[in-house]
């Protein structure tokens, strides 16, 4: 069985006018066209839906009244349906989702969630935390609307626009004697002992980075959370790698921290957002433009640490 929606409005034309003609004007078709939806309804259905009477129009039967109730049901849905979905694209209001891989998110999201709201104060958000690949399959599943996550590992059913570049850099607490110099070389980095940030997809890129030392690496200490690590180099257990750094360098556990630039490595990450190819929300629009502001001024360039290459 099948009868097409158009098919459906010239049966509810008909059915309400009482007239082939009548609907025929109504819908800006010919009789003809009207004439067919019904029998190609009747036909559908197995079942008479209207009398004719020449010169004195159409007269729904029994069935044909239960069926027009029916068929006006389901149109009213479909076009609530269809206003409902064009509002959600054009409106600036309803909730955002946004899924993260970036430690220091908390620095700039906030800032930017304010600035929409002051606009737009019927948006409401949804910040979800996660790792590279978590947030991906996020993004993937309807979970989230976009996503912060780092390029340099997509998922080619995602769209990507590009945030800013940042250099790897080492973290030293403020009174380590490495904490003074203006850079240091990868092989200065592996003799000390090393603090390493274990995410998926992390752990892999800092080893490649300490392996370019050319020396066996004393890991003393691994931790799944930026802060942790720098609450770690902090306490003077080690030195570690990072790419970027939130504005205030005061851990949680009360100390100083310096970063220092590598001068004889180009590694880094592109922190990038991702979203569903194709037409997007308003609202998932107007985010991606705030995020691509921000990067571009100076409160972007303050989370990376200068590239001394």
């Amino acid at each position: 069985m099948s009868l097409s929606l158009r098919a459906m409005r010239y049966v509810q034309a008909a059915l309400r006018t009482g007239s082939i003609t009548g609907a025929a004007g109504a819908m800006h078709v010919t009789p003809s066209a009207i004439a067919s939806a019904l029998d190609q309804a009747e036909t559908t259905f197995g079942m008479a839906l209207v009398t004719r009477a020449r010169a004195k129009g159409i007269f729904p039967t029994k069935a044909g009244r239960d069926v027009g109730r029916r068929i006006d049901d389901l149109l009213e849905r479909y076009d609530t349906l269809l206003t409902g979905v064009s509002d959600l694209q054009s409106n600036l209001s309803g909730n955002l989702s946004v899924g993260y891989n970036a430690p220091v998110a908390p620095s700039f999201l906030p800032r930017l969630a304010a600035q929409m709201l002051a606009v737009h104060p019927d948006i409401t958000f949804t910040f979800n935390e996660g790792d590279n690949i978590s947030v991906q399959k996020g993004l993937l599943d309807g979970e989230f609307d976009v996503i912060l996550f780092v390029e340099e590992f997509p998922n080619p059913q995602i769209e990507v626009q590009p945030l800013i570049f940042a250099p790897t850099y080492c973290l030293c607490s403020s009174n380590h004697t490495l904490a003074q110099l203006e850079g240091l070389t990868v092989s200065q980095i592996v003799r000390e002992p090393l603090i390493l940030l274990d995410r998926p997809a992390a752990r892999g890129y800092y080893l490649e980075v300490l392996e370019q030392g050319g020396e066996d690496l004393r890991i003393v200490a691994t931790a799944n959370s930026t802060e942790m690590v720098r609450s770690l180099v902090a306490s003077d257990i080690g030195i570690s790698l990072l790419n970027m750094k939130p504005p205030d360098m005061l851990t949680y556990a009360g100390g100083n921290i310096r970063c220092v630039p590598i001068t004889d490595s180009l590694s880094g990450i592109t922190l990038s957002l991702g979203f569903a190819p194709g037409p997007r929300r308003k609202l998932v629009q107007m985010f991606i433009e705030s995020c691509v502001e921000f990067f571009a001024g100076p409160l972007g360039a303050h989370l990376l640490v200068p590239d001394l290459q």
